[in-house]
This record gives C-alpha cells, structure tokens and sequence, in this order.
C-alpha cells in the first residue's frame, strides 16, 4: 500500500492540545483546532516562575474577559498591564487553586452492560499542560526507555504534518476538459500524538508484526494477560515511586514536589478535581502516565528474572501492549516465575492482575479472532456486491452473488463456528466494507473517465472531418468508426457497471447497518458513517461532475452522460435507505446518561443527506429525551442533557426552515439556563457550554434573540461590570462573537469528510 507523506509545517509547543488532551470518542466538529489558534494568535501561556497567565495586549480589554472566563480566572484576580503583554497574577494560593477543576465527563458504551467513563479536560489545565509537555518532553523520552517489554513507547517528539492524499488531487483526464469529480480523502492537519511511538501504534499491528511471528517460531506458548481496570486503579502517588523510589518520595516529600514526578502526580489530581485514586481516562497524555509506571515494572521484572537466570529473549520473551501483557515461553516453570513476579510487582504500585481475562494459547498460536477475520475475508472475497464482474469473471473465482442477507446469515456462522462474538470482529467488517466500496468507486470513476475522454476525441475528429478537404475525409471517417466501436463497448462496461453499482450500495447498506445495529459503540458509529458519507459524497460529485461536463459542453448528447450519474429516483432511493437505517437506529436506541454520544455521529449524516430528509422533532425528543409530558401534559425539561448532546443538537437544527425545530431550541434554551444557574467557572463542561453559547449561530432564530440570549446567559454569570448599559453589554457581546477562534464546535462551514478524515489520522489504542 501506498504510503501517504506529509508536509511538514512546523512545530509549536501548543499543538500538545490538538494531539494529547481530548478522547479520540468526542462527537464530530468538536475538537482543539480553534482552541489551538486562540493560543497561538494570542500567545496565552502560563508562567509557572511568575505565576501569572499572560496574552496579547489588547486595548479594547475583549481579550482580558475571554481570558478570565475562559480559563476560569477569579475577578478578584489583579490584572496587570505589562510593557509588552498583559497577564493575570496570582498569589501562590491562588496560582495553585486556578488548577483544581472539575473535569467534563461523559459516558460510553464499552462492554456488554458496561460502559467506560472519558474525560475532557478543563481549558486551564489543557494549557498548562503545554508548558508541561514543553519543559519535560525529554525527561518523558528518556523515562520512557527503561521497559525492554513495551510495544508503544514514546521514542521522540513528532512532526506535525499536513496530509495531502493522493486520493484528494482532482483526477485530470490527458484531455483537460474532461474531468471526473471525486469523493475526497480531504486534506487535514495530523492530530496524531505529540510523541512518536515505538513500535506500533494500534494492537492489531502487533500481532501481524515480524516481532509476533519470530517469537511464535521460537517459543511452544502464549499466555495472555492485563491489568484489572488499570486506569481506574492507577494511584497518582505511585508514578514519583516509579521515577525515583518509594523509600526517597516518602522522606523527601517537600523537595521532590517539584520534580517531575512530583510536578505530574500534582497535575493528574489537579485536572480530576484533586483526586489521587484513579486517573482520567481518553487523553493521551494519561496513557504516558500509565506507561512510566508500567516500564518501571517491567524493569523490576525483568531484573529479578535475570537474578533467578532466566534471560530475556533466550528463556522467554514479553511484549507489552499499553496494560496487554503478552509472554511467550516453553517452560511452565518460567511462565509461572513470570506470572507469579508481575503479581507482587503489580502491587507494590496498587495495581492488579486481572485473572480473569488469562489465557494460554498452545502452537499453533492463533486466536479465534484470526480465523474468523479469514473467514470473513473469504466470505466477501466471493461476494459478487464487492466488486465488478462479467459472467467469464463469475465462473472462473466462483462468485456468488449474496444478498446482504446472506452475508449476514453466513457472518453469523463464521461467529459461531470460531466461537467468537461481533465485538471481536465489528471493526474488522466495518473496514472491509468502507476499502471495498471505495475500490468500487475508483474502478467506476476511472470507466467513466475513458467513456468521456472518448466522447471528447469523437467530438474532436469530427470536427476535423467537417473541415477537412474532401480527400483527406475517408481517413476521418475510418478513424470515427474505430472509435464509434469503442464507444460502442465501453458504453456497454460502463452500463453494466453503473448498474451493478446501484445494485451493491444498495446491499452494502442494508449490511453496514446491520453490522452497526446489534452493537452499537462510538468507533463504529465513526466507521459507519466513513461508509455512508463516502456514498453520499460520490453521488453529490457524480452530479457535479455531469453538471461541469454540460457546462463544457452544453450540446453533449444526452447518451454522454447516461451512466455518470444516479437519476432523480435512484439517487432519493439510496438516500431514502441511508435515512431509514438511521431512523430506525434512532428508534431502537434510546440516548442514555450511560450512552451519550454514539448516536451524535449519526445526526451529520442526515444533515448530508438535504432538506428533504430532516428528522421531526417528536422523534428527535425521544431519542435524546429532552423532555417528558406527565399525565397532565405539564412538560418536564431533562435538564441532565450534557454538553456534547446541546451542542450536537443545535448543530443539526440549523435548517433553511428557520421555524421547524423552534420548540426543540426554546427547551435547549431554557436547558442552558438552568445550567447556568448553578454555573461554576471551576467546572469544565460549563466553560465549554458557555463558549460555544457565545459562538453558535444557532442559539436562536434571529440575530436579535441570538444576542438577547447571551446577554441573559452572561449577565447569569455576572460577566458584565456592574453597571453596563444594555447598548453597551451588546457591543461587547458583538466583539466577543468575532473571536470565533476560541468556539470548540465548529459551527459553519463544516466539513464532515474532513472531520472523519482527522479521526482516520488518529488511530485508537
């Protein structure tokens, strides 16, 4: 496979917040860039030795509010005006309580009746952690090298890269009139993490590794295992334990504050609200934690393994992934010494072996999940809906033609005969689906490229013929008739083609659905709608493409453009089962305090779809529960409604219809409120709303109620000095609307393909 490549552009030390501080599970248009330009362009930094938060001048004293409700900033707070910036300055009890905040949490759907809880952290401590990434990102590397046993390492700070897919370039016909409009692979600025890491960055690259299969060749067995909960369970104490030793951190306790270990044991309780049982769990840089806890165990391990004189890569080799141990071995003796040592090692560092998800795998060491992907690969490698065929091409690799149905039923045995379960292998379907499809489209692009390149040189000798002397016109002639025969088969592939198409989205459909529906979490919900858009955008493009053709060529025969794009009821009809299957998931699925964002992927796609295909708000309240009528039809708002869901909604109700979803904005409205009457400048989640209140062109139906609205909010939060005017709070209200850059919803100008597109760049542990 082709690699892409990158151009670099520069390294600043904020994109830490682009790349090491949120989830990769947030809901779509919500990310760090804007954030990231707010600090960059107003050069806000945090100044530990003056303690003080410093930024830009600026003479209107906009900025000096946003900062101060931004970062949480206590009005008592002296502001000082410097010779080249301003900045707050704290006393040191101040300095230290900015940093206790309250994380914004939320909840998704992780196991069968389990979910995982992820955290955004506070703006405050997102910045902060850019000076910390600053001062200690070599002291991170360089205790980052004492595990001989760790697969994902960081090894070095990393470029930050603008990607550019070959996929994006506009493919250009020899003829530059001729030209096929793509679906995009859009460009997009890596969010990739600020270290590079050693030696994989996904699991599933491990066990495909030269690494895997050298120590399958030399050892008899595998045993598996992990740390219980170990994110839950990590004590934030331990990590200057692991960098020093406990017996020192315990005698030392005032000078080793200010080491790093004690400086990132004091910024990990800070963050979470000063809790020291249990780590936040989502951002990368809590992965870093975890890891230089367990590479100190890992080198006590294999220490006390060399003194019982067992070597490392003689005796037994360990490969540890994250908290996903993996040791190879033929001694039972050596793999119950090694068991047995990570038990106690464990524990010195309040961690725990999870004995429950052990297991011992003998020669051949294959798991269940390899042989039920093969299976499945198989399965759609004879599947007629992924690929182009001719009846010479059915017979000779023996395709079948199945329906989504009997994917399914087949896909269904596959699980029971390997005895594995859909979570094992939902990811794994999604991505074959969504590479096959694309596969298509290419192929039907490149047919449909060399039909209208055709009809362009038809077109050109034929006007050479008309003007040619009457003895030069046979030989035009003969050339017109060589390609009318051309045309005349490639007509006939691109049909056949066009058709088959149509045929194999409509499957694939019923089948990514299908896939999606019996478990739904957020990374497949991500990959759903990878497939669904990439169908919408190629029928959107089709049409540009055969609309761009007519303009070149307004007398083009209607027979040019037969097979460039879906008609009217072909196109609706893929549209109407795209919306149908989201619909239904939307009636299936109730939201849940347990379940927050899953779903929330699925609302863009709608929006892709037109105005045609808009969900009404009955069922929009159903899903989210944004109120409940009593027996009295009094209606009683869900004020529990988080962040991301408000923000999500008021995304999707931007309609051309300005009236459609009024009811569900007024109850958003009055949700908000109520929020901010208990709003605390401490707590994440009400800074994130309060920003992107101040920034979302959809709050309300006219510029008038937008700004009469956030003066209700800001004046809820004391924002305006005492005895403002109304003229004037709106004045200021205008002036903080045109710092957009500090919004973390991208409101306009949205680009669903390039959020989907970041998130490809942005692989998950």
């Amino acid at each position: 496979m082709k690699r892409k490549t990158g151009h670099s552009i520069g390294y600043k030390k904020e994109r830490v917040v682009l790349s090491d501080v949120l989830p990769y599970e947030v809901p779509p248009f919500f990310s760090n860039r804007h954030f990231y330009n707010f600090l960059v362009k107003n050069k806000v930094v945090i100044d530990e030795n003056k303690r003080t938060v410093q930024f830009k001048k600026d003479d209107a004293g906009i900025l000096k509010k946003l900062v101060r409700i931004l970062f949480g900033i206590d009005r008592n707070v002296p502001f000082q005006n410097e010779l080249l910036f301003d900045c707050y300055q704290f006393n040191p009890e101040a300095f230290d309580k900015l940093f206790y905040t309250i994380p914004f949490k939320f909840r998704i759907t992780h196991k069968d009746n389990d979910y995982r809880e992820l955290t955004v952290i506070h703006p405050v401590n997102q910045l902060y952690l850019v000076g910390f990434y600053n001062k200690y990102k070599n002291t991170i590397l360089y205790h980052s090298r004492l595990s001989n046993f760790s697969l994902r390492k960081p090894s070095k700070v990393s470029s930050l890269k603008y990607y550019k897919d070959s996929t994006n370039k506009k493919k250009k016909s020899k003829n530059h009139d001729i030209e096929i409009i793509e679906t995009t692979d859009k460009e997009y600025t890596s969010l990739k993490t600020f270290f590079s890491y050693q030696k994989y960055s996904n699991i599933y690259e491990f066990y495909e590794s030269h690494d895997y299969q050298r120590a399958e060749k030399r050892f008899d067995n595998l045993l598996k295992f992990d740390v219980s909960k170990c994110f839950d369970s990590i004590y934030t104490h331990t990590l200057p334990w692991a960098i020093s030793n406990k017996k020192i951190v315990k005698d030392n306790l005032g000078p080793l504050k200010n080491s790093f270990g004690g400086k990132f044991d004091r910024v990990m309780q800070q963050m979470n609200y000063n809790e020291t049982n249990g780590i936040i769990i989502g951002p990368e840089f809590s992965r870093i934690f975890a890891e230089l806890i367990l590479q100190r165990i890992d080198k006590n391990v294999e220490k006390e393994l060399y003194n019982k004189g067992y070597r490392y890569k003689e005796d037994y080799d360990i490969y540890r992934y994250v908290d996903d141990f993996f040791v190879f071995y033929n001694d039972d003796r050596i793999k119950a010494e090694i068991l047995s040592l990570y038990k106690v090692k464990l524990q010195e560092y309040n961690l725990f072996f999870n004995d429950s998800k052990t297991k011992i795998l003998p020669k051949p060491i294959i798991t269940n999940i390899t042989i039920a992907k093969e299976e499945i690969r198989k399965l759609i490698e004879h599947s007629m809906i992924f690929q182009f065929y001719d009846s010479e091409m059915k017979n000779q690799i023996g395709l079948k033609y199945f329906t989504a149905q009997d994917i399914i039923t087949n896909y269904k045995a596959i699980l029971s005969k390997t005895d594995t379960s859909y979570k094992d292998l939902q990811n794994y379907f999604l991505a074959i689906i969504f590479n096959k499809f694309k596969s298509l489209i290419k192929k039907m692009q490149d047919e449909q490229e060399s039909l209208l390149n055709l009809y362009a040189k038809k077109r050109e000798k034929t006007t050479a013929l008309n003007a040619a002397p009457d003895e030069e016109k046979q030989k035009y002639e003969e050339e017109l008739d060589e390609i009318n025969e051309i045309l005349k088969e490639q007509n006939k592939e691109v049909k056949s083609f066009h058709n088959q198409l149509l045929k194999n989205i409509n499957e694939m459909i019923e089948l990514t659905f299908f896939i999606y529906s019996v478990l739904p979490r957020v990374t497949y919900s991500i990959k759903v709608c990878h497939i669904l858009f990439r169908i919408i955008d190629f029928i959107k493009n089709q049409e540009r493409t055969k609309q761009s053709y007519l303009v070149r060529f307004p007398t083009a025969d209607s027979e040019e453009l037969r097979y460039i794009a879906f008609d009217f009821d072909k196109k609706h009809n893929i549209f109407k089962k795209i919306y149908d299957g989201i619909s239904l998931v939307f009636q299936k699925s109730l939201s849940s305090e347990y379940s927050e964002v899953e779903t929330l992927y699925l609302l863009p796609i709608i929006n892709e779809l037109g105005e045609n295909y808009r969900f009404e708000e009955e069922l929009i309240n159903k899903h989210f529960r944004i109120f409940q009528l009593d027996n009295q039809n009094t209606k009683t708002l869900n004020h529990n409604l988080n962040y991301f869901t408000i923000i999500s909604l008021l995304n999707y109700i931007n309609t051309d219809e300005k009236k459609k979803y009024d009811e569900i904005r007024q109850d958003i409205q009055q949700i908000i409120i109520e929020k901010f009457n208990n709003f605390d400048q401490n707590n994440a989640e009400d800074i994130f709303l309060l920003i992107d209140v101040l920034t979302c062109p959809y709050i309300a139906s006219t510029d008038a109620d937008i700004t009469d609205f956030r003066r209700q909010i800001l004046d809820k939060i004391k924002f305006f000095d005492s005895g403002t005017s109304t003229v004037d709070k709106n004045a200021e209200i205008e002036q903080l609307s045109k710092y957009t850059s500090t919004s973390f919803y991208s409101w306009k100008d949205n680009d669903l393909g390039k959020e989907l597109n970041t998130k490809r760049g942005h692989s998950v542990y």
